[in-house]
């Protein structure tokens, strides 16, 4: 059953018009639902007699747990050759979470289980550990909640000291399953399988932990000058002091800063580079970290920069396309248009929204742009007077929009989620909308 739904998945997605790279972004949660499939399938194939259902789904409930957390900690290890799979480092933090939170999940109903090892020993130490490990995802992923976080004031470096212990709760969750569940221990083949599933999670625990970071690509850079164009906005040009980064229009960094007050990495788009691996970089302090950086930036300053990373890509579109910024999220927009020339033969309407003409810091930046380049038409939209920037807002000035082939967004989360609805109900397909997750917590 798994094999024809998988021929019948890939049909559908060979069969859709659009870029080869696109098709590829869905290989990695097709693999996620395939082995998921595989493992109920043989699971129930070879299910020992004996056992009552509700002991073998609760059972059969923490082995998928294991195999989801599994793909957790793959999917923390920042591997590049995961990326073009599940099309981004974003989208992979985005499907680690989603797999931390089904797993944990799934771990409820298997606790409901009353598992019996044959020697009560055996028994008494399987269930230990068990509870150990759910105890501890559990609070891992509580913490792991924006809301949660901010009532508990988690300082960002203890959350990230709790959330490197998820692989070690991991590890006694296997453990437990080895010793207690009775299905798992009257076959050698699902032991086998089991193992297979939990060492893969066990070994991108221990690569994330002991080679990551020191095989993670980085760059020594310097803070060669800072601008501060607004109150809330600083501008920052970097400088390699060895061999730069080469980064893609379109992608992003992780950048940390030296000093006496050093701060932690975080990630920002590329507004610029050159050809000598200098950096632009526009930053808007929205949060605590941003906004302390924002105060004591200063050139001069060491930087490390971590990358490049992301998949957020306008030659992935046809000849006509829409770009549509919001605030600072215009940076990677700019970055586009500084790699276009005029004979690059697409139609493009860009979008700019923010709260009046004088937070339209960019602006002249675009217009310059849009004189270079004939097929490049500039929309600001302030909405303090016209309101939010709507699908109907679009429509009023692109016309008609089901032409429009593929729309790139970048902007506030509500402000994408709310455009992504709009502009689905108006007919564009959810393979044509492209945006990028910022949120690695």
């Amino acid at each position: 059953m798994p094999i024809v739904a998988a021929i019948l998945y890939w049909l559908r997605i060979l069969r859709r018009p659009m870029d080869a790279r696109l098709k590829r972004r869905y290989v990695g949660e097709f693999a996620l639902g395939f082995g998921a499939a595989c493992l109920i399938t043989l699971w129930w194939d070879l299910r020992p007699a004996g056992f009552e259902n509700s002991y073998f789904w609760g059972e059969l409930a923490g082995v998928m747990a294991v195999y989801l957390y599994s793909w957790t900690m793959l999917l923390a290890t920042r591997a590049r050759w995961l990326e073009p799979v599940f099309g981004g480092l974003d989208r992979m933090y985005l499907w680690h979470k989603r797999t931390a939170i089904a797993g944990t999940l799934l771990l409820l109903p298997h606790a409901l289980v009353t598992g019996s090892a044959p020697h009560p020993i055996a028994n008494q130490t399987g269930l230990t550990l068990g509870a150990v490990s759910l105890f501890g995802l559990l609070v891992l992923v509580v913490v792991s909640i924006p809301r949660a976080g901010r009532i508990l004031r988690l300082r960002y470096e203890r959350w990230l000291f709790l959330h490197r212990l998820t692989g070690l709760f991991l590890v006694i969750g296997v453990i437990h399953g080895l010793v207690v569940d009775r299905i798992i221990g009257a076959s050698l083949l699902l032991k086998i399988v089991y193992s297979v599933v939990g060492a893969i999670g066990i070994v991108a625990y221990a690569y994330s932990e002991l080679v990551m970071r020191r095989r993670i690509p980085t760059a020594d850079y310097t803070i060669a000058e800072v601008r501060r164009p607004t109150e809330d906005i600083v501008e920052l040009a970097l400088t390699p002091t060895g061999a730069g980064v080469r980064p893609h229009a379109g992608q992003f960094i992780f950048l940390s800063i030296g000093g006496d007050n050093a701060w932690r990495e975080h990630p920002f788009s590329i507004a610029a580079s050159t050809p000598d691996g200098g950096l632009r970089l526009s930053i808007r302090a929205l949060g605590r970290d941003t906004r302390r950086m924002h105060a004591r930036l200063e050139p001069g300053l060491p930087a490390i920069v971590t990358g490049p990373y992301g998949m957020f890509d306008h030659t992935l579109g046809g000849d006509r396309q829409l770009w549509i910024a919001g605030g600072i999220g215009v940076v990677p927009f700019l970055s586009w248009l500084e790699t276009l020339t005029p004979d690059h033969g697409r139609s493009i309407d860009l979008f700019y929204s923010v709260p009046t003409e004088a937070d339209a810091l960019y602006l002249p930046e675009l217009h310059a742009a849009s004189q270079r380049l004939p097929a490049v038409r500039i929309h600001p939209f302030y909405t303090r007077t016209q309101g939010h920037l709507t699908g109907t807002a679009v429509t009023a000035s692109v016309e008609p929009l089901d032409r429009t082939e593929h729309v790139f967004l970048c902007g506030p989360r509500a402000m994408v989620d709310d455009l992504t609805r709009d502009l689905r109900r108006r007919g564009i397909p959810r393979e044509y909308l492209h945006y990028e997750h910022y949120s690695f917590r």
